[in-house]
């Protein structure tokens, strides 16, 4: 057995055995599934996002509910798990990822609950070993036919990879758990449609060991981030309207200072304005324009600001083809002691196609460019941008409604100022997914 200058508990085995029961017992003792909360997935973490007609599971009705369970069982093999420059470690992880949806059926209002966990336990070196839970609550009360309230409640415990150069990194996976919820209001004037969202989470995040057995104090990442988003959409064209919003955001620390000696408590906001549209059941979706600002409490810290391009769209070329494209951006927090935060904007594109009726060929890829905001503190080479690129092609085999067989192969390519500190990671996926 391999190490990280950690010593293994109990075998892999008998961890991997153990909790895969209580997932089962779990999830399907009370009937419900989490959503799929990765911020980016690849090809390995999603590989399908819709089923060819003829291959949609049926679900189990139950009462009022259609129940949608399911799990998948995948093996990665990972070229660099620790994402370094120089020496490279490679494993293969295996993973049980099981999950259950349980959505309403009602001819007014609507509910839906999510359960779903991603069990990972690494074959040689199992201080990455992690378990990510989530669960979701979301909903819809209809008012009158032009208006509504939405909820929501989550709760997640999620993990960092060493991928992450926000924050400093451990021999063990980070852990947090995100707790959150938010309620909004919706109401149509005729052609004029106004929106209010408000919505407050909470991150807790775990220690960790580094490297030469020190701990990383990570209770100054510790926060509650809340925000009020109001927006506006005006129908100038059946399936087309112009939109602006803008969302005010608070972040609040649970320690006045961090491991710096830096207060990141900040305040800012949003503008957004674009157009949202569907043409003919082909093109729909949402292009728009966003400037974002970001001000700190600390003097030490500067403003982040900063304009970004937005969209997301799906694009049906062929009834066998879908394309989806989105650009996503917003001011993202660190622990860096030479950079107040920064503006991240991802780039992704996925096309599906259909070669035969139950045979599905996949590619994408996506391109992530942080951009931090400096300090006056910083020197040449402190952290200013990091540029993450990844592509990916598989291929989804569907026997029926209920079983399918998934590979593909996942390239990074990760870019930095900071010497020594690129990385190129390499992962080949094989997922096979049982559901209802």
């Amino acid at each position: 057995m391999k190490s990280i200058n950690l010593d293994m508990e109990w075998s892999k085995f008998g961890r991997l055995v153990k909790t895969a029961i209580c997932i089962f017992l779990f999830c399907f003792s009370n009937s419900l599934w989490a959503q799929d909360a990765y911020d980016n997935p690849g090809l390995g973490e999603q590989p399908v996002t819709s089923h060819p007609p003829d291959y949609k599971p049926l679900g189990v009705r139950a009462g009022s509910f259609m129940l949608h369970p399911g799990v998948e069982l995948a093996t990665e093999f990972h070229d660099n798990i620790l994402y370094t420059d120089s020496f490279e470690l490679s494993d293969t992880i295996f993973h049980i990822r099981p999950y259950v949806t349980a959505q309403s059926t009602w001819s007014r209002h609507s509910l839906t609950v999510r359960l779903a966990a991603d069990v990972a336990r690494y074959n040689d070196y199992g201080e990455r070993d992690y378990e990510d839970y989530f669960a979701q609550l979301s909903g819809m009360v209809d008012v009158t036919s032009r208006s509504n309230f939405n909820y929501g409640l989550d709760y997640l415990q999620l993990h960092e990879e060493r991928n992450n150069r926000s924050a400093e990194q451990g021999v063990t996976p980070t852990v947090f758990t995100l707790t959150g919820g938010s309620l909004g209001y919706n109401h149509t004037f005729n052609r004029l449609s106004l929106g209010i969202l408000a919505s407050l989470r909470q991150l807790d995040f775990d220690n960790v060991r580094k490297l030469d057995g020190g701990i990383i104090d990570n209770q100054d990442r510790d926060r509650d981030e809340s925000s009020l988003q109001l927006r506006a959409a005006y129908q100038f064209q059946p399936g087309k309207q112009a939109f602006v919003s803008v969302v005010f955001n608070n972040v609040d620390y649970d320690q006045e200072f961090d491991r710096s000696g830096l207060n990141r408590n900040s305040d800012g906001y949003s503008l957004n304005g674009g157009v949202d549209f569907s043409i003919s059941g082909v093109l729909s979706g949402d292009v728009f324009v966003s400037y974002h600002e970001q001000s700190y409490d600390d003097p030490q810290l500067n403003n982040v600001s900063g304009w970004a391009g937005g969209m997301g769209l799906t694009w049906l070329p062929t009834t066998l083809t879908t394309v989806n494209a989105s650009i996503t951006s917003g001011v993202e927090q660190t622990t860096i002691a030479t950079s107040s935060g920064y503006l991240r904007t991802l780039y992704s594109l996925r096309v599906d196609h259909e070669l035969l009726r139950n045979l599905q060929l996949i590619g994408m890829v996506s391109y992530t460019d942080n951009d931090y905001q400096q300090n006056d503190n910083a020197t040449e080479f402190s952290r200013s941008y990091d540029k993450y690129w990844s592509a990916a092609i598989g291929a989804t085999y569907f026997f029926n409604r209920s079983v399918y067989l998934s590979a593909s192969y996942d390239y990074n390519d990760f870019s930095t100022n900071v010497l020594n500190d690129d990385f190129t990671a390499n992962r080949f996926w094989l997922v096979l997914g049982l559901e209802r």
